[in-house]
């Protein structure tokens, strides 16, 4: 097949001239003037707002520049070839709009929509896609987690997207007792510093390690982007960033070679056989004698790379490496690349040591020009590990914390030019840690600097002002309020943005004595183009600030404010400061322009021959880095168009997709929101009847498949808000929308849903019956037959009818009786027809869970009067345990076990057997239901609890968390505990455990991690086992009976547990997860209760 040609992203060039002229042997040094002139022809100078009416046409030729990619058949041919070759699975080939424009977003405010958007699950994928690339001319972009904040992970072309593809790109291997880490690019990096702990926890090793970059994101991006941004972050600065800490990667190039630099054949091969690795390396080999022979430009390089610098290649490789050693160049060449020198596949890092002793402080400051003369005072004493620097705006937020509040004297009402320094210290040993601190207070005591003192909100240097006041916090707990702060500032400094404009981060840098100066240059800047919100804040120790503020793209004049406040901040930061323009966020398109006046014509050039040495058919992320479109900064600038109260103060960051159960089979919230602003934004040109026939037909699409995509495949778990840094539950919006679909769509359902509701005694006396009756089935008929079956009517029913799994429970036993202590109290609906359980409940002693008479009740804990409501979810009355569970006992039985051990008197509230708490139906967005289901439950609990003066417990964690979300009492909520919380709250000191098990795990329910009882539920599980692990997942996607009608859901969520093999048993606190765990990990998971019990024996003398 005849390659394609198509024109670069200089397109006003003959694409082989360009080549050629890129060839080290004929390179000229730089571009003179006049072809810099002639190169920019034809380009727009013009901005421009995605979504907003173009009034040039559309391309009629393709063109390798954004915006010009046109479709002319090319990438339809790259499809087919494709999917024909094996280079890509059709399933994982996405060109609905709905997906495009999801997996096409990142963290930047640039948007660009991908003509398809590739899953890549293999390094043989990549290495045979790019060719392909090549060969039909479709430039393509690869994307890990998607939170880089400069426009470097967007294309209007081919998206490679390795993040969300299961278990792919996520293998590891921990050596040398954790010094070293090879890591593939779809981990974590947050995952990684976890497992290396877990790695030295378990081996008993005397030292912990960590990697070394630390960005605020850890917890969100990936390796992929770590490596390609030369990431940093808080603590790590310069020393510790990925250039200095990695030991090997590997990489494919543009036409598929692949280099391995841990593998000596790999690295020999690819310089002496490869032809393309032949010409990297002889090209790469010229450029570094011909730099480290220029004495001026060597000596730039390196003083540009004294502080953190992404703004273009990492040229500083020329310098620190020799010319007979390219292998070494190009591995270092990669690092902040940004994917447009090759795709790495496999990194191996360098760990640096976790110390175990912390300590921080957070120091007020009179004004910036104090605190960044202590941030250089401190630098040069080399006594502190991390300084992070803020300015007043970034204070207003902090101070929203009460516990910053509690630990910041002073900080509520400091004056507006006051600053704050965050200072930590880290040592291997207590005593080292010690000696730090006091160095760190001497320097500051001799310094002088007047510190802001709360009595007086006045600048003071008393010592002893120091030192009462800012203390160092050496509690771990303490410390990570300063700390978690600080990760989560620049969201929160976005969500405080005025409705539909964008929240835009700049990243600059500066040597650390000059720091004050810039920024208080920057604050005025902000102030003289119209930005009042703009936040000053950093990494002061290197110099590095981070600049948010909001930035409407709605018009014309938005974007002229945003291009001469751009131009203004580069001639600040680079020609008077000397500085870097992007310290760690990389260059993508944001700075692309102005790479030039930073760094000057040769080293420009320099890095425009690195580009044409390593892609010299433009095929890999063109126009991210180096771009000489002088306005390729204020194009396709993404609007926030209003979409929800719920959700518009969402910046697009994607720290919450890592907790989302969908990710790997639909959306993530990020992808929900951004979609949902979309979907609003065309409805509302249509109803204005100002939307395009394309964008009418898209409009239906989007509608059609975000139904699935969007609303049913959401668990609406809320885990997503636990990430977000400003508490977006993205489950409450498509609760909403289901909402809202049924009162118009079909309101049929919410009249089904309250009859259901109003006759809830029915459902609970069917539903065991039927289970029961499918359970009898599978003991006949046998797992295939049974499975079969239930797969075609599942089929049928078309996310109707749950799908059958071996592990899906019997109906549950009745409800055990009770002593009944009062009369509109204790009794369930089967009791209540039964005369001869009404005989049982008289019988104290034969009655399950009545207080022993043959024991005297345990000395009562300070306001517990030993009586309990209990509260067993319609979940457990119905399902009881798998009939292949060697364990039959029902939760009830067990929790009532419980109790009597502990001497404590239980009761029901009155209809238990119709009792709901509503999360059934308001999941599924009937919430007229849901809200009369609530009602009626929160009636009884206050009758059987008297007011709340006894405690009340729920079997079932989800359950439990919803109604204590939406009862109206407010004290009641107080008395409602889960299973876990409230025996460590009232039966613990009742009770002895006996560590019966040996190996156990644990699935904390998301509801429970919400109420923030992990530790809690780790804790009491330890007293019954020698060793409990977790299963790693923060939620299980069953969100009821969901994950059982839509199975890719809990798939998709699960496939990711990987339980240790020594585990026997293992546990929850719902229901319908432990189904789904059960099934995915061929263990029986059981309620906690039943440990409990196992474990437990009553205690004779009560602490």
């Amino acid at each position: 097949m005849r390659r394609r040609t198509f024109r670069s992203v200089l397109p006003w060039v003959q694409q082989q001239q360009r080549w050629k002229s890129a060839r080290p042997s004929r390179m000229a040094a730089e571009v003179a003037p006049e072809q810099q002139q002639q190169l920019a022809h034809g380009l727009s100078q013009q901005g421009s707002i995605y979504g907003s009416p173009s009034a040039e046409e559309a391309p009629a030729v393709f063109r390798n520049v954004d915006g010009e990619r046109y479709e002319d058949g090319r990438y339809a041919a790259f499809r087919e070839e494709a999917v024909a070759t094996g280079c890509a699975l059709k399933e994982n080939v996405f060109e609905d709009p709905v997906r495009t424009f999801a997996y096409g977003t990142d963290a930047s405010f640039y948007r660009l929509v991908p003509k398809m958007v590739i899953k890549i699950e293999s390094e043989e994928q990549v290495r045979r896609l790019l060719p392909l690339a090549a060969k039909h001319g479709t430039p393509v972009t690869f994307r890990a987690a998607g939170t880089s904040l400069s426009g470097q992970a967007v294309t209007d072309s081919v998206l490679l997207k390795l993040s969300h593809t299961g278990k792919k790109w996520r293998r590891h291997a921990i050596q040398d007792e954790g010094q070293t880490v090879t890591v593939e690019p779809g981990l974590i990096g947050g995952e990684v510093n976890r497992l290396l702990g877990s790695y030295a926890k378990k081996r008993n090793l005397p030292t912990s390690f960590r990697l070394g970059p630390d960005p605020a994101s850890i917890d969100s991006c990936m390796i992929g982007g770590i490596v390609n941004n030369n990431s940093s972050g808080m603590c790590c600065g310069v020393a510790q960033n990925t250039y200095h800490t990695l030991k090997d990667i590997r990489v494919v190039f543009a036409d598929g070679t692949v280099l391995d630099t841990s593998d000596a054949e790999s690295r020999r091969s690819f310089q002496f056989d490869s032809a393309y690795g032949r010409e990297i390396c002889e090209g790469v080999t010229a450029l570094a004698k011909e730099v480290q022979q220029d004495d001026a430009l060597a000596a730039l390089i390196r003083k540009k790379f004294q502080i953190k610098c992404t703004t273009g290649y990492s040229v500083n490789a020329f310098v620190d490496c020799s010319p007979k050693d390219p292998i070494e160049i190009v591995k270092k060449l990669m690092v902040g690349s940004e994917g447009t020198l090759g795709f790495v596949s496999r990194a191996t890092y360098r760990t640096v040591e976790d110390y175990p002793f912390k300590a921080s402080t957070f120091i007020l400051y009179p004004s910036f020009h104090e605190a960044g003369r202590a941030t250089a005072a401190l630098k040069d004493a080399a006594s502190t590990d991390a300084i992070e620097i803020f300015d007043r705006a970034a204070l207003a937020e902090a101070e929203k914390s009460s516990d910053m509040v509690t630990l910041t004297p002073g900080l509520p009402d400091c004056p507006q030019p006051c600053a704050g320094l965050l200072v930590e210290c880290r040592g291997a040993t207590q005593e080292i840690l010690n000696e730090k601190i006091r160095k760190t207070i001497e320097t500051l005591k001799d310094s002088k600097i007047d510190v802001l003192k709360p009595e007086t909100q006045q600048g003071c240097c008393d010592p002893a002002t120091l030192e009462r006041n800012f203390p160092f916090r050496q509690d771990a707990k303490e410390a990570n309020v300063f700390w978690d702060m600080r990760k989560g500032l620049i969201p929160k400094v976005g969500a405080q943005r005025t409705r539909g404009t964008s929240m835009l981060i700049e990243d600059v840098a500066c040597p650390v004595e000059k720091l004050a100066d810039m920024s208080v240059d920057l604050i005025a800047m902000f102030k003289r183009h119209g930005y009042d919100d703009a936040s000053v804040f950093g990494h002061a120790m290197e110099g590095n600030m981070h600049l948010v503020f909001s930035q409407g793209f709605r018009n014309a004049d938005d974007v002229q404010q945003f291009s001469d406040m751009m131009q203004d901040m580069c001639e600040i930061v680079a020609l008077k400061y000397g500085g870097s323009l992007k310290g760690e966020h990389g260059t993508g398109r944001n700075v692309a322009p102005f790479v030039e006046m930073e760094w000057g014509a040769k080293a420009y050039a320099l890095m425009w021959r690195v580009k044409t040495l390593f892609d010299p058919d433009f095929v890999l992320n063109p126009g991210v880095l180096l771009n000489h479109d002088a306005h390729v900064h204020k194009k396709n600038l993404k609007p926030s168009p209003l979409a929800h109260d719920l959700v518009d103060a969402c910046i697009e960051c994607g720290f919450c997709e890592s907790n989302c159960p969908s990710r790997d089979a639909a959306l993530t919230p990020r992808q929900r929101i951004t979609v949902w602003r979309e979907i609003n934004r065309l409805a509302r040109l249509d109803i204005d009847d100002a939307i395009t026939p394309a964008d009418k037909v898209r409009l239906d699409l989007m509608r059609k498949e975000y139904e699935t995509a969007g609303l049913d495949m959401c668990a609406a778990d809320g885990m997503c808000q636990e990430k977000c840094p400003v508490k977006i539950n993205t489950g409450d919006l498509v609760k909403t929308i289901r909402e809202e679909k049924l009162r118009v769509a079909n309101p049929t359902a919410n009249s089904v849903a309250l009859a259901i509701a109003n006759n809830f005694a029915w459902f609970d006396y069917l539903t065991p019956k039927l289970l029961t009756t499918v359970s009898v089935a599978h003991s006949i008929l046998g797992t295939t037959i049974v499975g079969a079956v239930a797969t075609v009517l599942h089929k049928l029913g078309r996310g109707v009818v749950p799908l059958w799994n071996p592990y899906l429970p019997s109906g549950a036993k009745p409800l055990p009786p009770l002593v009944i202590s009062d009369a509109d109290v204790g009794v369930s609906a089967s009791e209540k027809s039964s005369e001869k359980n009404k005989d049982n409940v008289k019988n104290d002693d034969a009655a399950v869970g009545a207080a022993s008479k043959s024991t005297p009740p345990p000395k009562r804990k300070p306001g517990f009067g030993g009586k309990v409501v209990y509260v067993p979810a319609c979940v457990t009355r119905v399902m009881g345990a798998t009939s292949t569970d060697p364990v039959q006992e029902s939760v009830p039985e067990r929790f009532l076990s419980l109790a009597k051990k502990a001497g404590v008197e239980v009761v029901y509230p009155a209809n238990v057997g119709s009792q709901c708490c509503g999360l059934m139906f308001h999941s599924r967005g009937c919430v007229d239901a849901s809200n009369a289901k609530v009602a009626e439950l929160e009636a009884a609990l206050l009758s059987a609890s008297e007011n709340g003066k006894h405690p009340i417990v729920c079997d079932t964690s989800p359950c439990l968390k919803h109604l204590k979300d939406h009862i109206s009492d407010p004290l009641l909520k107080f008395a409602l505990y889960e299973p876990v919380e409230f025996v460590s709250t009232f039966l613990v000191d009742k009770l002895d455990f006996e560590k019966k098990k040996d190996a156990v795990a644990v699935h904390v329910p998301c509801s429970s991690k919400k109420m923030k009882l992990e530790a809690q539920f780790t804790a009491l599980v330890a007293k019954c086992a020698n060793e409990v692990s977790h299963t790693g997942i923060p939620c299980c996607g069953m969100a009821g009976d969901r994950g059982l009608r839509l199975p890719d859901l809990s798939g998709g969520a699960l496939q990711h547990m990987d339980l240790p093999k020594n585990v026997t048993d293992a546990y929850s606190t719902s229901r319908t997860c432990e189904c789904a765990l059960s099934n995915q990990a061929n263990l029986h998971f059981r309620s906690v209760l039943h440990l409990l019990d196992d474990c437990a024996t009553p205690r004779s003398q009560p602490r």
